[in-house]
């Protein structure tokens, strides 16, 4: 259980780790294009000749107020659209480093720890679903190993299903028999529930003025 707390708090440093990365760069030159964008129509708005201003001063008041106003709310509509793109941006790419893990011995006891963690949640007979790509660590060895430990782990008699489904996968799905009970440990499941963690600290990031 601790060995998958850790490596849940590896993925969720790394994310807040390339948010502010993010935030230093990209976000940094979004914020110069929509202060330049405004910069210039509080210039065009300042443009209007004295003569014209005295003749037509309360419209034009009006229409100078109405022309920044568009100005800085267009500005900030557009930070915030690539502030949005950022955030999405930095759990997809954190999410990627971790898939590309596949095939190293970590990526293994990841895999290993993510169905302790399902069985033990569970705590019954259970069936382990995994990807295609993933079939090459599902032999009969690695899968009595984990039936094994399971049992000892609970204490009991204990039956594990082990059934690969037909998709690029990463991680697993552990369901009960009846499949009343998920826990979805596969990738993208843990980076949906780190995403709805981690989105207010990740958007600060990004987000700040």
């Amino acid at each position: 259980m601790g060995g998958v707390i850790g490596n849940i708090n590896t993925i969720r440093n790394e994310i807040l780790k390339q948010a502010r990365e993010q935030a230093d760069t990209i976000l940094d030159r979004a914020r110069k294009v929509s202060e330049r964008d405004l910069f210039y129509a509080r210039e065009e708005a300042e443009s209007i000749k004295a003569d014209e201003r005295d003749k037509i001063s309360p419209m034009l008041e009006v229409e100078q107020k109405k022309a920044i106003a568009s100005a800085e709310m267009e500005a900030r509509k557009m930070l915030l659209e690539k502030k949005e793109e950022l955030v999405a941006k930095v759990f997809d790419e954190a999410q990627e480093k971790f898939e590309a893990m596949r095939g190293s011995q970590a990526y293994i006891d990841i895999i290993t720890r993510l169905i302790e963690e399902g069985v033990l949640n569970i705590k019954e007979d259970a069936i382990v679903e995994f990807g295609e790509a993933d079939k090459y660590i599902f032999k009969s060895e690695f899968m009595l190993s984990i039936r094994t430990k399971m049992i000892k782990a609970l204490g009991k008699g204990l039956r594990i299903h082990f059934e690969r489904l037909g998709n690029d996968m990463s991680g697993v799905i552990i369901k009960s028999m009846d499949g009343k009970m998920i826990v979805d440990n596969s990738f993208s499941g843990i980076f949906k529930r780190l995403k709805e963690e981690l989105r207010g600290k990740v958007s600060e990031m990004l987000l700040q003025e």
